[in-house]
């Protein structure tokens, strides 16, 4: 903005204002009278003739119910739909925290990218101990934070987490995984200064940040715990989705009750609690169909996270070949994850395919993290609006990829490469991909830049 950006961004940013305009239902006139402006350059404004400046986003928010960031796009810092970051990057960008007076940890960045929520590091255990004690005094704890946080381990690494005041140590090696819940305390220690201990802590947002934090900052504390669903480990109670579509609906149980079949008595039940507010699979049906929405947005998510977390030790984890065992490109094993986010996915990758062989694409829609473990390079093709690009990543090299880009990887000097992938969802929900599944003809491409008033002034 205010040549701040780059062509992609104030087109972008064009679209945005001719959207919200819309959406107010302000023609040109009406919203050059309400931003005061000269006439036809709103036109010039939404086209892109003229970039959208800081000025004009400060007014819009002030006389229009819009937040700045309502007309802000999103920087675009992955235009061919891969993004590395080289191992000697990283080790430039090393810093050592201290805690309790002594360094602590050796923190590195890895990829990032302005178009997911991923924050991942590259950690080094600083501090030493003997023993797997929770209480050891050499521990130092964090206070937890906001983001979800996947963990993979490298060398002799102890876990440490704590659960509703209950400390607990783990002994972690190479090839184990970890998956935690927001704000819980842990920490990490060496059990040995022999070999490299360090951690790949693969921190993301999951929903958490962005529009959502910043509406219940506003909405206060009290809004926020009103409004907490309980997840369990064996979550099978709908009756926390049912009592909030009853109450946005106005249906009270014994209209419930003519809608459903269903007891006054049974609907009272089913949104209390206790082994009684369990429904069953058809009770589940009359009820989605007297609330009038679907059975899936009254099923309550799982979680099979123990104390805050889920772990996952290489020696139990689940290992298959892909695409298939009769031409094998890669072994594929399953890291640590939780039902409670089945838009997130921790894979170890082993590539099998070798140079000058054709390998398998990976494709996911999810936004995806890939970092070199061991030490074997891996080649990685790639294809983004038609163009075909290729890199060779080196060991400690990491990337980024948006969703839906194709992914081969292949070996490059005969010793099997090892690749860490992390896939989360954005802020492309099922919800989104369904919306625009239902949209009219050429809606999606408006949806993606609006470029035209909503009506025409000649008519029809």
């Amino acid at each position: 903005m205010s040549a701040l950006v780059g062509e992609g961004f104030d087109r972008r940013a064009a679209a945005l204002l001719r959207a919200a305009a819309n959406d107010l239902k302000r023609d040109d006139d009406n919203a050059e009278r309400d931003l005061g402006l000269e006439p036809g350059t709103f036109a010039e404004y939404t086209s892109g003739r003229r970039p959208v400046d800081w000025a004009l986003l400060r007014r819009a928010a002030e006389v229009w119910p819009l937040n700045e960031r309502d007309l802000l796009p999103v920087h675009d810092d992955c235009p061919t739909g891969l993004t590395v970051l080289r191992a000697k990057e990283s080790v430039a960008s090393s810093r050592l925290l201290a805690r309790g007076g002594t360094d602590y940890y050796e923190y590195r960045d890895t990829a990032m990218s302005r178009l997911a929520s991923y924050r991942p590091e590259w950690i080094r255990m600083l501090q030493v101990v003997g023993d797997d004690r929770a209480d050891n005094p050499k521990v130092q704890w964090n206070r937890g934070h906001l983001l979800y946080q996947f963990t993979y381990f490298v060398g002799p690494v102890n876990y440490y987490y704590r659960w509703q005041g209950e400390s607990y140590c783990v002994p972690m090696k190479t090839g184990d995984s970890v998956w935690g819940l927001p704000f819980a305390p842990h920490s990490f220690t060496a059990r040995s200064d022999a070999e490299p201990a360090y951690i790949l802590a693969l921190t993301y947002g999951g929903g958490l940040t962005g529009d959502a934090q910043r509406e219940l900052a506003v909405l206060g504390r009290q809004t926020a715990r009103d409004l907490a669903l309980p997840v369990g480990p064996d979550a099978s109670s709908a009756a926390g989705p049912v009592h909030s579509f009853m109450e946005a609906g106005c249906v009270t149980p014994a209209e419930l009750s003519t809608r459903t079949g269903l007891t006054t008595e049974r609907i009272r039940q089913l949104t209390g609690t206790g082994p009684n507010a369990v429904p069953t699979p058809a009770e589940l049906v009359v009820l989605a169909e007297g609330l009038g929405v679907s059975v899936r947005d009254l099923l309550p998510p799982r979680s099979t996270a123990r104390h805050g977390v889920s772990i996952q030790h290489a020696q139990d984890a689940r290992s298959w070949v892909y695409p298939d065992p009769g031409r094998p490109a890669y072994r594929i094993t399953q890291l640590a994850g939780a039902p409670l986010h089945p838009h997130t996915s921790s894979l170890q990758l082993d590539v099998l395919a070798t140079a000058g062989t054709e390998s398998a694409p990976l494709v996911t829609y999810q936004h995806q993290y890939l970092f070199v473990l061991g030490d074997a390079p891996v080649r990685v093709g790639w294809e983004r609006d038609g163009e075909r690009h290729t890199d060779t990543l080196e060991p400690g090299d990491s990337a980024y990829t948006e969703p839906l880009v194709p992914l081969t990887f292949s070996g490059v000097t005969g010793t099997i490469p090892r690749v860490l992938l992390l896939r989360i969802g954005g802020n492309v929900t099922p919800e989104v991909r369904h919306a625009l599944g239902a949209m009219a003809e050429q809606g999606i491409d408006r949806y993606i830049a609006e470029d035209r008033l909503w009506y025409s002034k000649e008519g029809n």
